[in-house]
């Protein structure tokens, strides 16, 4: 029976933190050019918590009481699609690990707090849409799906479509693996009953994920192979 992964994007399958970083600096001139943008130094701290944009601009904001949400993460969305996908690349095996996931008939998703087409972009963009079916890459724009850790976009949106694609006989219990890198990650693969993989070469707080003591933990993409064919090192 098949089992499935849930892979994050940012930090488990690309390597998106360049882009993120630029994106967010670029905001920050266009929409409060008489203040330095703040350095990476204070951004790599907020963005290794998977925190949603709101609340990483309104910690790096001189003016906390003055952030408009409203105005400033729809801007940085925008800004993100038009820079993002020269600074956007996947890991290495990524290729590798989607093929052979293929070749085994294992079902894969991808949930991410990101917006879907941002993701969806930067895999047609890295000829690696087809190795995941459209309607199971799920993230902000997509109707009904709340940010992870809320469960009910597995529960609620991905369980009905996945079925559609292996059959309505399909369970979860016990065969789910979410691959992630951050806290954010961890808490989602718990709130499904899910295993949990967590990536130590993304961008999470290395610290903090440790702490809450996943099922696994990789340090390398390809890593996850053994884990899905029951060889958990």
């Amino acid at each position: 029976m098949s089992q499935l992964v849930i892979f994050d994007f940012d930090g488990t399958l690309f390597d998106t933190y360049e882009a993120i970083e630029h994106s967010i600096r670029l905001t920050f001139q266009e929409l409060l050019p008489i203040h330095p943008p703040p350095s990476p130094a204070a951004i790599r701290p907020l963005v290794s918590t998977g925190a949603p944009p709101g609340d990483t601009f309104r910690a790096l904001h001189p003016d906390p009481g003055a952030f408009d949400e409203t105005r400033w993460v729809p801007r940085y969305r925008e800004i993100y699609a038009i820079h993002s996908q020269a600074r956007t690349r996947p890991y290495p095996a990524a290729r590798q690990v989607l093929h052979a996931l293929r070749a085994q008939n294992q079902p894969v998703a991808i949930i991410s707090n990101k917006a879907a087409a941002a993701v969806t972009a930067a895999l047609e963009k890295s000829d690696l849409l087809d190795y995941i079916p459209e309607d199971l890459i799920l993230g902000y724009g997509v109707p009904g799906v709340e940010r992870k850790p809320d469960p009910s976009s597995f529960t609620d949106i991905l369980l009905p479509r996945l079925k559609a694609h292996v059959g309505a006989d399909w369970t979860a219990e016990g065969r789910v693996l979410m691959v992630g890198d951050t806290l954010t990650d961890i808490h989602y693969a718990r709130n499904i009953g899910a295993q949990v993989c967590w990536c130590r070469y993304g961008q999470g707080d290395q610290e903090a994920c440790e702490a809450l003591q996943p099922d696994y933990i990789i340090d390398a993409l390809e890593e996850v192979l053994a884990l899905v064919k029951g060889q958990a090192p």
